[in-house]
């Protein structure tokens, strides 16, 4: 029998002294994963550094193209994060001789997915330039055409990546993932001009060449990923188990029963634990764009600084999301091995580290927006809106960070489909109250306060949640035992 070590590696190490903040130890498996996050908003400019040497037409057909993907980024996620899922409670307890069946269930999953938006998209390619551009923009909505033409049967790489990462992360290796997206930021730095102005002998292709940067780039990084896997314990204790003669024992997690039903459904277990974080993404990307929309109302300049600020914000907003992935994977290890005590841990960690980068997060907003604002503007228009805003956006970040490290240990466990539910909701809220308070004598006050109640409406659920331990969910696998 192999014995599980996955949930050692990423929980406490019994009879060590563990940390007050962290004792799940959800840091050494958040961090990497924030640089990993990290490394796609480094691509995106990498490519805006090159590309606007081009003029202003190519550099708007790259943000179309960026665009388009960054929501379908939605789609994809659900099964990256089911994949996670279901191989981590697998790993918990031990049940190596199923990681191939939830391996499979992802490969056909991704490429369905894959296949879909890309047909789909490849043949709405022009409509969607037109819409995105505008129908008066013709060399615009032409370059981005031929961009599409070769960045959206990459999109099915740009999708391998995300899964295959999602099954490092299984095991709590956050770091293998970082690595490949540097790698990936490495090959773009220097493939990028090469492609754009033909450097080195070759051909100079322009706005296209940055697809094709884009395109290779992540080619060579998803072939060196997936011979890393081949290389990967994972892989190794996978094949094990599956040898003629080897132990079935899964060892101290809950074993499989004769009523268990994952094997034969591991495209559903993914599909369960996937789709909340899939329906969460898109609806605070639809609530983002909801609100420019209200904001435009009150002149470019309202905009300007909420841009400004909201990309102050991104780089502390990322550090919560690689909380939640740390807290996802770690609680989906201690879910399938029905670890109690890591169960504990793990969203005693999520709760202290959350609201602590939540309060740290608003002084730093408080503190630094205002320079990075008269940094990045001269116009006193756009300075004095964000000044305004900053202490709203303060409020918000704190509820938002705090709501996002939180649900990690939910989305893990089982109960992603009720935040899921809390994000429509404040989203709903908001789309109800930002129109009707901005006309009323609050103006953009208004706005800010229905971002406000939306983000209120979630961290209210996840604190009832979290206050109710024993409602926590039970692993998969076990139809019998609750384990908190």
């Amino acid at each position: 029998m192999t014995a599980p070590p996955a949930v050692a590696v990423a929980g406490p190490a019994r009879g060590r002294r563990v940390s007050w903040l962290d004792p799940a130890r959800l840091l050494p498996v958040a961090w990497p994963a924030y640089f990993h996050l990290l490394a796609g908003v480094v691509a995106g400019i990498i490519s805006v550094f090159w590309v606007a040497r081009l003029g202003v037409a190519p550099l708007a057909a790259v943000t179309v193209a960026a665009s388009l993907e960054s929501l379908l980024l939605g789609l994809i996620l659900g099964v990256g994060i089911g994949t996670t899922v279901a191989l981590a409670r697998e790993v918990g307890a031990g049940r190596y001789d199923r990681v191939r069946a939830v391996l499979r269930a992802s490969l056909w999953t991704t490429t369905a997915v894959a296949g879909t938006t890309c047909g789909l998209l490849f043949a709405a390619r022009e409509p969607l330039a037109r819409l995105m551009a505008g129908p008066d923009n013709g060399r615009v909505i032409h370059l981005a055409v031929a961009c599409l033409t070769v960045s959206v049967p990459g999109i099915a790489v740009f999708f391998g990546q995300q899964v295959l990462d999602g099954v490092f992360k299984a095991t709590g290796d956050t770091r293998t993932p970082m690595r490949m997206a540097m790698l990936a930021n490495a090959l773009l730095l220097v493939l990028d001009p090469v492609l754009i102005f033909g450097w080195l002998g070759a051909p100079r292709l322009g706005v296209v060449g940055s697809a094709v940067a884009l395109v290779l780039a992540r080619s060579v990084t998803l072939a060196a990923t997936w011979l890393l896997h081949l290389r990967s314990p994972l892989h190794a204790k996978a094949a094990a188990a599956l040898r003629p003669g080897a132990d079935p024992d899964p060892g101290p997690g809950p074993g499989p029963g004769p009523e268990d039903a994952a094997d034969a459904r591991p495209v559903l277990d993914i599909l369960r634990a996937g789709w909340p974080v899939s329906t969460d993404f898109l609806a605070r990307m639809g609530a983002a764009t909801l609100v420019v929309g209200v904001i435009a109302r009150f002149g470019p300049a309202q905009i300007a600084a909420y841009g400004a600020v909201t990309k102050t914000m991104l780089f502390l907003t990322m550090a919560s999301y690689a909380l939640r992935e740390a807290g996802t994977i770690v609680s989906a290890q201690a879910t399938g091995s029905g670890d109690e005590r890591l169960l504990r841990d793990t969203r005693t960690s999520s709760i202290r580290l959350g609201i602590a980068w939540s309060l740290v997060s608003a002084l730093l907003l408080l503190t630094c927006a205002g320079p990075v604002a008269r940094l990045l503007t001269h116009d006193h228009a756009v300075r004095a809106a964000a000044d305004a805003l900053i202490p709203w956006m303060a409020l918000y970040a704190a509820l938002l960070l705090c709501n996002v490290a939180l649900s990690g240990i939910f989305f893990g466990g089982g109960k992603g489909r009720l935040l899921a539910c809390a994000t429509l909701a404040g989203v709903a809220l908001q789309a109800l109250l930002a129109p009707l308070l901005s006309m009323t004598a609050l103006g953009l006050t208004g706005i800010w306060l229905a971002m406000v109640a939306n983000v209120g409406v979630q961290i209210g659920v996840l604190v009832l949640l979290s206050v109710r331990p024993s409602r926590f969910p039970r692993p998969i696998g076990s139809r019998k035992k609750r384990i908190a």
